[in-house]
């Protein structure tokens, strides 16, 4: 077990280099049983990777924006299942900087190194009672959910059979920890992609959930005195979710210079990797997913200033952030299009590198952090109509 203490990022890349071996055995295996296998989750683990964004106050390394997405990035270029399901359940550990202390104690009850998956879509249905509230519902998209003691949940709380309004008008949405022994897991997913990730339903009928488990997703401020926290939730997950695409782009890149080098295509006399037009396409791509995820990167580092310096993040900040996201789902995506389209018919068979690229990409950019419907929510806030919600 790797000790709690001060690492840089690069001592945390060289972990998850360590690691390579354990997710590039996992990774067909991941693919086929449709869940992230536990020697994977172990290896995280071992290698301290699942405390990076547990708050100091607990035992956690609390690092940096930008280095947290370099180890997502990395793992996703090894393999995407892993990267995106370390995106999520690892990223999991934020949420407890803005629950009670008491909850925390229960969370970490084993250590630092939490893995807390969960949902953030809102379906659930939440109603108060005393000392806390009666949670029932069907959440989809629990990326991880086989793994690890807890999950989290967003909920709408009603008063009765009418949605409850918080202070400003808004609907009362709820994050809230259940033991994972509350929830039942669905064997929901069979997708096209990102196929490792486990991303199935889980059901909670009836479930009591105390008060100190339970804060507010759009108003509760950190109860941890760390600076990353005050970065916000959902800005934080829609970071680590959209460093997945720029891992899964790199590795399509990998792949398409390995079969270029290997190819001579039907009729010809020349290797794909001798041609000027692959280079100059493969130079397009390059320019695309470096300038992508450039931007992706310089405006973590903006957001990190920005909370360092004691306030937190500014409206054209955040307009900066959608716009990132958006785009470098874009971007990666388009990417990985044009190399498999270069590629001929080698990659269309199933488990070729560059067709599970293909699958995975176009998977990962379905989620509503790299959605397009960001270009017109960001373009709205550059005519002076706010920053708006999809």
């Amino acid at each position: 077990m790797v000790a709690t203490s001060e690492r840089s990022g690069k001592a945390i890349l060289d972990a998850v280099e360590q690691i390579r071996p354990v997710l590039a055995e996992n990774r067909d295996v991941a693919d086929r049983e449709r869940s992230l296998p536990a020697a994977v989750v172990t290896a995280l683990q071992d290698a301290g990777l699942l405390r990076l964004w547990t708050p100091r106050e607990y035992g956690g390394e609390e690092v940096d924006l930008p280095v947290f997405m370099k180890t997502v990035e990395s793992l996703s270029r090894i393999d995407s299942a892993a990267g995106w399901t370390f995106s999520t359940g690892a990223a999991g550990p934020l949420l407890t900087a803005f629950a009670s202390s008491e909850s925390a104690k229960e969370l970490y009850a084993d250590g630092p190194d939490l893995f807390l998956p969960g949902a953030s879509a809102p379906t659930g249905r939440a109603v108060p009672v005393e000392g806390g509230y009666r949670l029932s519902g069907r959440w989809p998209l629990a990326s991880g959910s086989q793994h690890g003691d807890w999950l989290g949940c967003v909920v709408l709380v009603f008063d009765g059979d009418v949605p409850r309004m918080d202070a400003h008008g808004a609907p009362d949405f709820k994050s809230m920890f259940l033991p994972r022994q509350d929830c039942e897991l669905q064997d929901t997913w069979h997708s096209l992609g990102m196929r490792g990730t486990g991303s199935t339903h889980f059901v909670v009928n009836d479930a009591f959930v105390p008060e100190h488990r339970v804060f507010s997703v759009f108003t509760a401020q950190p109860q941890v005195s760390g600076a990353l926290y005050r970065l916000g939730v959902l800005p934080m997950f829609a970071m680590t979710v959209s460093s997945v695409l720029p891992g899964i782009a790199r590795a399509a890149i990998d792949a398409f210079i390995d079969l270029a080098k290997a190819k001579t295509p039907t009729f010809s006399q020349t290797g794909l990797a001798t041609r000027p037009t692959i280079h100059a396409e493969l130079a397009r791509v390059e320019a695309l997913v470096q300038s992508a995820r450039a931007f992706l990167y310089e405006v973590a580092d903006e957001m990190m200033a920005a909370v360092n310096a004691g306030g937190t993040v500014p409206e054209g900040l955040e307009a900066r952030r959608r716009l990132a996201c958006a785009n470098v789902g874009a971007s990666c995506t388009q990417a990985v299009d044009k190399l498999f389209a270069l590629a001929g018919s080698t990659p269309v068979y199933s488990g070729h590198p560059l067709e599970r690229c293909l699958r995975d990409v176009h998977t990962a950019a379905q989620h509503l952090f790299v959605s397009p419907v960001w270009w017109e929510k960001t373009g709205q806030y550059y005519f002076g109509q706010g920053l708006g919600m999809p």
